[in-house]
């Protein structure tokens, strides 16, 4: 350890630690350390993977040391949704157009999802929704669309984004093509839409995303309060 080494060390030159006996410089475990460790695991090994003893393990710390910061595995859990949902935040860019911006969390939210598919079914049980407030309230600040369109919006753009993104999360986890394969001669209008669309299934869901602006604008009517 850390601690012991710096202190064979001062004993070999003779000098004192200033440092209480037996008290390590750095707390051993901390929340955050154990909720990026949880991730990691789930990760590798999937959700069934996931223990507050495993995570003891990965750590090389006991399993009750742990209990001192999560009273219970669904915390655990709850607080690994918090931490992805804070990784999107982290992802995402300031824009000083609206729609861009929203373009740009919609995708942000997609990538870390895919990134931790594994661990996307917990934005579905433990969806921390008092951690968007914040951005909800920035999103509408200066949205261009009147007052009793607001929650219309928020509501379509959060669930194609999180839809999509838990479906595409899903078939990554489980190793599943999001479309499968089939004769283009018994289905051609289905084999030419898929022929015909962006290039890959991030440029397929940004696609989307704007044609969901586009209604907007044809519904409401743009920069009309």
């Amino acid at each position: 350890m850390a601690y012991e080494q710096e202190s064979i060390a001062l004993m070999a030159t003779g000098t004192k630690s200033r440092t209480k006996p037996g008290r390590p410089l750095k707390p051993l475990i901390t929340k955050e350390a154990a909720i990026t460790a949880a991730i990691d695991l789930v990760d590798r090994e999937g959700l069934d993977g996931l223990s507050v003893q495993a995570v003891a393990r990965v750590m090389n710390v006991t399993a009750p040391s742990l209990y001192y910061h999560f009273k219970d595995k669904d915390e655990l859990l709850q607080l690994v949704a918090r931490a992805l949902l804070r990784e999107v935040g982290q992802q995402s860019h300031e824009t000083t157009d609206w729609e861009e911006r929203a373009v740009e969390l919609a995708v942000a939210t997609r990538r870390v999802i895919l990134r931790h598919c594994h661990a996307a079914p917990l934005m579905l049980r433990f969806f921390p929704r008092n951690l968007m407030l914040g951005a909800y309230e920035t999103t509408l600040r200066d949205c261009p669309y009147p007052p009793h369109t607001h929650a219309a919006i928020l509501e379509s753009i959060e669930k194609l984004t999180y839809g999509a993104s838990l479906f595409a999360a899903a078939a990554e986890a489980y190793h599943n093509p999001t479309m499968p394969m089939f004769e283009a001669t018994r289905y051609p209008l289905l084999a030419d839409a898929l022929a015909k669309a962006p290039g890959d299934d991030e440029a397929l869901f940004v696609e989307s995303i704007r044609l969901l602006f586009d209604g907007f604008r044809l519904r409401y009517g743009g920069n009309k309060r």
